[in-house]
């Protein structure tokens, strides 16, 4: 089994969240992890959002992740 790591760099603004959430459950079965980094001073609030931390994410058709992969 080989183990994915996708590394984004962002400046904190996501143009379609739905879709964000929607690939990032679809993901959350695989063995991958993803890891964000923000670049700059903008507003990196919805990056939080995306984190599994607090609670499971969810997407617009609501399905949750199987784990916290962000």
């Amino acid at each position: 089994m080989v183990y994915q790591i996708l590394e984004l760099l962002t400046d904190g603004q996501i143009m379609d969240m739905a879709a964000t959430k929607r690939a990032i459950v679809e993901l959350s079965s695989l063995p991958c992890s993803i890891i964000i980094i923000g670049v700059g001073s903008a507003d990196f609030s919805s990056m939080d959002e995306l984190d599994g931390d607090g609670q499971r994410l969810k997407d617009d058709q609501g399905r949750s992740c199987a784990r916290d992969i962000v």
